[in-house]
């Protein structure tokens, strides 16, 4: 009767033990950067889409995640810090840009929910290339019942015109 209790309580014990666990292991969404959308070419605006013109590029260079999941309420709370690298031609003057992005969470290939943003960013005068960090937080994503939470995916990108897509597939950006 001492044996049939003393392993009923090591299951107990296991069990509270993998209950808490299960909070912190792969509860995080994959992040990743879509490829398609990684490069953004500015385009000087009077002069039109040409490869002449292209006044400076934008890349996605690297991304980190750090989330926080609730078993009690089944949701994420998610953070993304983006790495964004733009360069130019050296030698121009100061200038000021704001760059359109998006942070995506899918579930099952289909979009669940979609954020636009600006990221700004400055190039010192003759500068010809710069390094910026973006930290997007609070992101949410409530967990459906029939998911597990590793089953979402964060993906970022910048939100292109028709123009920077044609440009980017023409010159061949996504080529490793």
């Amino acid at each position: 009767m001492v044996a049939a209790i003393s392993l009923s309580g090591c299951d107990t014990w296991r069990s509270a033990i993998n209950y808490v666990r299960s909070d912190n292991a792969n509860v995080c969404p994959d992040a990743n950067i879509l490829a398609n959308t990684s490069v953004l070419p500015a385009f000087d605006p009077a002069q039109g889409a040409d490869p002449s013109n292209v006044v400076y590029t934008a890349k996605f260079t690297d991304l980190k995640t750090r989330c926080d999941y609730s078993k009690r309420i089944n949701a994420i709370d998610a953070n993304v810090t983006m790495t964004i690298k733009a360069t130019r031609a050296p030698g121009g003057e100061a200038a000021h840009y704001k760059l359109p992005y998006y942070v995506a969470v899918t579930a099952g290939g289909q979009i669940v929910d979609k954020q636009t943003r600006w990221l700004e960013f400055d190039f010192p005068k003759a500068s010809a290339e710069v390094q910026k960090e973006e930290l997007v937080d609070g992101i949410e994503i409530a967990v459906a019942r029939d998911k597990k939470s590793y089953e979402y995916h964060l993906l970022v990108g910048f939100q292109l015109t028709q123009a920077q897509i044609d440009y980017n597939k023409k010159m061949g950006q996504y080529l490793p």
